[in-house]
């Protein structure tokens, strides 16, 4: 879990700001309500948060035009955004994406949604600060390039299997269960089966050759990736 991560939440509905400041508060998330985007900017500029959710409508100059101030000013220039709107159309997300945005979620929205969004944007973010490249027993996931080399050999593989590995390679010798996967991998994608994700995992392990058998199957409880298992 994410923990203690200050998030900034401006939107002038008084009922959605304090949606949004409990349930993040109970994963632990520290949250900064304000009502509009003057008050909004003076504190983001203030408390420098980790993230800010902007709603898309607001009074005074919106959330789309307080994007452009956030993304046009040094020190809030790589904060994370997430828009939020009541509209299912595409034409304020392509707008709220063109200044700068990260993430977009029409409302209304689930809890779990809104985490695990939020969770996954912060995850994003803090790669940025570590290596580019993860280096394991004569592999090397370049995540810039995304891609993978294993005994100065490329592999190719998909965008969500690429991920995977990546997710394995940072969580070694620990069982990751289908929901875990789930939530880090697919972002609670409501296509996304538990079937579907061993599909990705049997692609995965064909893709992988002689490292197939570092991942895993733990029945009942998910997968395990351990570094130091080789093929027979």
């Amino acid at each position: 879990m994410i923990e203690n991560n200050k998030i900034v939440i401006v939107d002038d509905e008084e009922e959605l700001r304090e949606l949004v400041a409990d349930v993040l508060g109970r994963d632990n998330f520290k949250v900064i309500k304000c009502a509009d985007t003057d008050e909004g900017y003076k504190r983001i500029l203030k408390s420098k948060p980790d993230l800010a959710i902007l709603d898309v409508k607001m009074p005074q100059i919106g959330g789309i035009e307080l994007c452009r101030l956030l993304r046009s000013d040094p020190v809030t220039k790589n904060m994370p955004v997430i828009m939020l709107t009541v509209e299912s159309t595409e034409t304020d997300k392509v707008i709220g994406l063109g200044v700068g945005a990260d993430d977009y979620i029409t409302k209304p929205f689930s809890n779990k949604e809104l985490v695990a969004r939020v969770r996954a944007l912060l995850r994003r973010t803090a790669r940025k600060d570590v290596s580019n490249c993860i280096k394991s027993d004569g592999l090397l996931m370049n995540l810039d390039a995304r891609t993978v080399i294993i005994n100065s050999k490329e592999i190719k593989l998909r965008p969500k299997e690429f991920d995977l590995l990546h997710m394995f390679l940072l969580k070694p010798n620990i069982v990751l269960s289908r929901d875990f996967i789930l939530e880090n991998v697919f972002e609670y994608n409501v296509a996304v089966t538990t079937r579907t994700i061993d599909t990705h995992i049997k692609n995965l392990r064909q893709a992988l050759g002689s490292w197939a058998d570092k991942i895993i199957t733990i029945f009942g409880r998910g997968f395990k990736f351990v570094p130091n298992v080789r093929k027979k």
